[in-house]
């Protein structure tokens, strides 16, 4: 089962480690090192990815799950030569430049794929604003993690369903639900429990009104999570 390690969220659950706007996560699942997005600032994700004992040269993979700053933003500090990076194909090609530059292998993605095995990209989602989101296959069932879920949170946990015809049990990260009103928070509890999502721990840019929410209406199935997390998926 996966390891997912929070190295960047506006909340922080340790004094040690700087909360900012953003969100990157690492995730370590079969001996392999996947980095998802890479939050706001270069600086704040060294030194936060540091105090949780990670090594950046560390990293054999980063996807990031949408071109805004607060998920792009921390690339310098983690690019190497030889890591493989995985865009969508509709990011500005300043961004891909700036990938090819720094030696590491860019991978532009449209449609779902598979990254390694049992690690899958959703692909673009979403209309204007494309978005991807990384699904992983597990014992337990399928582990989502979210960018901002631009795209709606829903629509991500419904299409990740129909692709690997496999439940949910865990979605972790950026819900983007911080405008919307109580009830239309609850409309959209009540679909991610038609679609038996088992747990979740919502973050970023969810917003704290729809995170007490959550909280509410999953009860134990509910994980609080910000910068500083360490989740081993296994014991969840």
């Amino acid at each position: 089962m996966p390891v997912i390690k929070i190295y960047y969220d506006n909340t922080s659950v340790n004094k040690e480690i700087k909360p900012d706007w953003g969100f990157s996560a690492l995730v370590k699942y079969r001996g392999r090192n996947i980095l998802f997005d890479t939050g706001g600032n270069a600086q704040v994700l060294a030194e936060n990815m540091k105090k949780m004992g990670s090594d950046p040269k560390s990293i054999e993979f980063v996807v990031v799950s949408h071109e805004h700053w607060d998920h792009v933003g921390g690339l310098s500090a983690i690019l190497r030569p030889g890591q493989k990076v995985y865009f969508l194909k509709s990011f500005p090609e300043s961004l891909k430049d700036k990938v090819k530059a720094s030696g590491a292998g860019l991978f532009e993605v449209a449609g779902f794929q598979e990254i390694i095995p049992g690690v899958y990209t959703t692909g673009e989602l979403g209309g204007v604003l494309k978005e991807q989101s990384l699904i992983l296959d597990t014992d337990k069932g399928l582990i989502i993690v979210t960018g901002c879920s631009h795209p709606g949170i829903v629509e991500i946990v419904r299409r990740s369903k129909e692709l690997l015809k496999k439940e949910v049990y865990f979605v972790i990260g950026g819900f983007h639900l911080g405008a919307l009103g109580a009830g239309q928070v609850e409309k959209i509890i009540a679909e991610l429990k038609d679609l038996e999502v088992k747990k979740l721990a919502p973050c970023h840019c969810t917003g704290e009104k729809a995170i007490s929410l959550f909280q509410k209406e999953f009860g134990n199935d509910f994980l609080k999570v910000g910068a500083g997390s360490i989740l081993d998926t296994s014991k969840l």
